[in-house]
Protein backbone atom coordinates (compact mmCIF):
# COMPACT_ATOMS: atom_id res chain seq x y z
CA UNK A 1 0.00 0.00 0.00
CA UNK A 2 2.82 2.82 1.40
CA UNK A 3 4.16 1.92 -2.88
CA UNK A 4 0.99 2.54 -4.23
CA UNK A 5 0.66 6.02 -2.00
CA UNK A 6 4.51 7.14 -2.82
CA UNK A 7 3.59 6.33 -6.59
CA UNK A 8 0.96 9.00 -6.65
CA UNK A 9 2.80 11.14 -5.13
CA UNK A 10 5.55 10.61 -7.25
CA UNK A 11 3.11 11.26 -10.43
CA UNK A 12 1.89 13.90 -8.90
CA UNK A 13 4.80 15.57 -8.74
CA UNK A 14 5.83 15.22 -12.08
CA UNK A 15 2.54 16.16 -13.20
CA UNK A 16 3.18 19.73 -11.38
CA UNK A 17 6.87 19.89 -12.82
CA UNK A 18 5.20 19.57 -16.07
CA UNK A 19 2.46 22.37 -15.64
CA UNK A 20 5.56 24.40 -14.48
CA UNK A 21 7.57 24.21 -17.54
CA UNK A 22 4.49 24.87 -19.80
CA UNK A 23 3.46 28.20 -17.82
CA UNK A 24 7.21 29.27 -17.83
CA UNK A 25 7.50 28.37 -21.89
CA UNK A 26 3.97 30.84 -22.60
CA UNK A 27 5.55 33.14 -20.00
CA UNK A 28 8.98 33.11 -22.66
CA UNK A 29 6.78 33.14 -25.83
CA UNK A 30 4.51 35.93 -24.72
CA UNK A 31 4.73 39.18 -25.94
CA UNK A 32 5.54 41.29 -22.62
CA UNK A 33 2.78 43.82 -21.29
CA UNK A 34 3.81 47.87 -21.98
CA UNK A 35 4.31 49.18 -18.66
CA UNK A 36 2.83 52.65 -17.87
CA UNK A 37 2.53 55.36 -20.74
CA UNK A 38 4.47 54.06 -23.61
CA UNK A 39 3.51 55.74 -26.10
CA UNK A 40 4.06 59.14 -24.10
CA UNK A 41 7.43 58.41 -22.61
CA UNK A 42 8.33 57.84 -26.56
CA UNK A 43 7.10 61.35 -26.99
CA UNK A 44 8.54 62.79 -24.32
CA UNK A 45 12.14 61.17 -24.71
CA UNK A 46 11.70 62.90 -28.55
CA UNK A 47 10.83 66.47 -26.59
CA UNK A 48 14.09 66.01 -24.62
CA UNK A 49 16.46 64.69 -26.71
CA UNK A 50 15.25 63.84 -30.27
CA UNK A 51 14.15 61.50 -32.60
CA UNK A 52 17.65 60.51 -33.22
CA UNK A 53 19.27 60.03 -29.51
CA UNK A 54 15.93 58.47 -28.51
CA UNK A 55 16.39 55.89 -30.70
CA UNK A 56 19.82 55.23 -29.60
CA UNK A 57 19.03 54.87 -25.91
CA UNK A 58 16.17 52.30 -26.28
CA UNK A 59 18.15 50.31 -28.69
CA UNK A 60 21.07 50.31 -25.64
CA UNK A 61 18.22 49.82 -23.50
CA UNK A 62 16.93 46.72 -24.88
CA UNK A 63 20.03 45.17 -26.00
CA UNK A 64 20.73 45.29 -21.48
CA UNK A 65 17.44 43.57 -21.50
CA UNK A 66 14.00 44.44 -23.32
CA UNK A 67 12.55 44.82 -19.79
CA UNK A 68 14.84 48.01 -19.18
CA UNK A 69 13.49 49.82 -22.10
CA UNK A 70 10.20 48.90 -21.11
CA UNK A 71 10.29 49.86 -17.58
CA UNK A 72 12.28 53.30 -18.68
CA UNK A 73 10.15 54.36 -21.67
CA UNK A 74 6.72 53.65 -20.09
CA UNK A 75 7.35 54.14 -16.38
CA UNK A 76 10.32 56.57 -16.16
CA UNK A 77 9.22 58.74 -18.94
CA UNK A 78 5.64 57.84 -19.97
CA UNK A 79 4.67 58.17 -16.54
CA UNK A 80 7.04 59.98 -13.88
CA UNK A 81 8.61 62.47 -16.50
CA UNK A 82 4.96 63.53 -17.84
CA UNK A 83 3.25 64.31 -14.61
CA UNK A 84 2.06 67.94 -15.17
CA UNK A 85 3.26 70.08 -11.64
CA UNK A 86 6.81 70.46 -13.33
CA UNK A 87 8.10 71.18 -16.99
CA UNK A 88 10.54 69.10 -18.68
CA UNK A 89 13.60 72.27 -18.34
CA UNK A 90 12.87 71.90 -14.33
CA UNK A 91 13.05 67.69 -14.55
CA UNK A 92 15.94 67.87 -16.78
CA UNK A 93 17.80 70.48 -14.15
CA UNK A 94 16.45 67.83 -10.88
CA UNK A 95 18.00 64.98 -13.10
CA UNK A 96 21.00 66.83 -13.91
CA UNK A 97 21.65 67.64 -10.74
CA UNK A 98 21.16 64.21 -9.24
CA UNK A 99 23.71 63.07 -12.21
CA UNK A 100 26.50 65.41 -10.54
CA UNK A 101 26.30 64.30 -6.98
CA UNK A 102 26.47 60.93 -8.19
CA UNK A 103 29.41 61.66 -10.46
CA UNK A 104 27.46 59.48 -13.61
CA UNK A 105 29.10 61.06 -16.97
CA UNK A 106 26.52 59.63 -19.10
CA UNK A 107 23.87 60.68 -17.24
CA UNK A 108 25.34 64.64 -16.88
CA UNK A 109 25.81 64.81 -20.77
CA UNK A 110 21.90 63.19 -21.35
CA UNK A 111 20.39 65.63 -18.98
CA UNK A 112 22.72 68.44 -19.83
CA UNK A 113 21.30 67.66 -23.88
CA UNK A 114 17.73 66.99 -22.46
CA UNK A 115 17.70 70.84 -20.32
CA UNK A 116 19.16 72.43 -23.25
CA UNK A 117 16.16 70.80 -25.46
CA UNK A 118 13.50 71.79 -22.56
CA UNK A 119 14.57 75.68 -22.89
CA UNK A 120 17.47 75.78 -20.20
CA UNK A 121 20.01 78.68 -20.43
CA UNK A 122 23.92 77.72 -20.54
CA UNK A 123 23.53 79.87 -17.67
CA UNK A 124 20.97 77.99 -15.94
CA UNK A 125 22.72 75.21 -16.13
CA UNK A 126 26.27 76.58 -15.22
CA UNK A 127 24.84 78.05 -11.90
CA UNK A 128 22.72 74.49 -11.18
CA UNK A 129 26.44 72.97 -11.17
CA UNK A 130 28.04 75.88 -9.32
CA UNK A 131 25.21 75.46 -6.47
CA UNK A 132 26.06 71.88 -6.27
CA UNK A 133 29.83 72.77 -5.33
CA UNK A 134 28.79 72.96 -2.15
CA UNK A 135 26.48 70.42 -1.92
CA UNK A 136 27.94 67.62 -4.02
CA UNK A 137 31.41 68.72 -3.57
CA UNK A 138 33.89 71.11 -5.57
CA UNK A 139 35.29 67.77 -7.32
CA UNK A 140 32.14 66.80 -8.35
CA UNK A 141 30.84 69.89 -9.48
CA UNK A 142 34.06 70.77 -11.25
CA UNK A 143 34.53 67.22 -13.43
CA UNK A 144 30.14 67.79 -14.25
CA UNK A 145 31.57 71.41 -15.51
CA UNK A 146 33.72 69.86 -18.00
CA UNK A 147 31.19 67.27 -19.49
CA UNK A 148 28.69 70.17 -19.45
CA UNK A 149 30.88 72.64 -21.56
CA UNK A 150 31.49 69.54 -23.93
CA UNK A 151 28.07 68.74 -24.25
CA UNK A 152 27.25 72.57 -24.99
CA UNK A 153 29.57 73.27 -27.84
CA UNK A 154 28.32 70.20 -28.96
CA UNK A 155 24.52 71.83 -28.83
CA UNK A 156 25.65 74.70 -30.11
CA UNK A 157 27.23 73.45 -33.06
CA UNK A 158 24.29 71.98 -34.06
CA UNK A 159 21.88 74.90 -33.84
CA UNK A 160 23.86 77.08 -36.03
Amino acid sequence: MPEASEEKSKNKKEKEKEKNKDKAKDKDTKKPEPIGDYQQGIETMYKLWGPEMTEQMRAVWRQAHPDVERYITGFALGEVWSRPNLDLKTRSLVCLSAAVALEREGQIRLHTNGALNSGATETEIYEAIIQLMIYASFAAAWQAMVYVTQEIQKHRSKTV
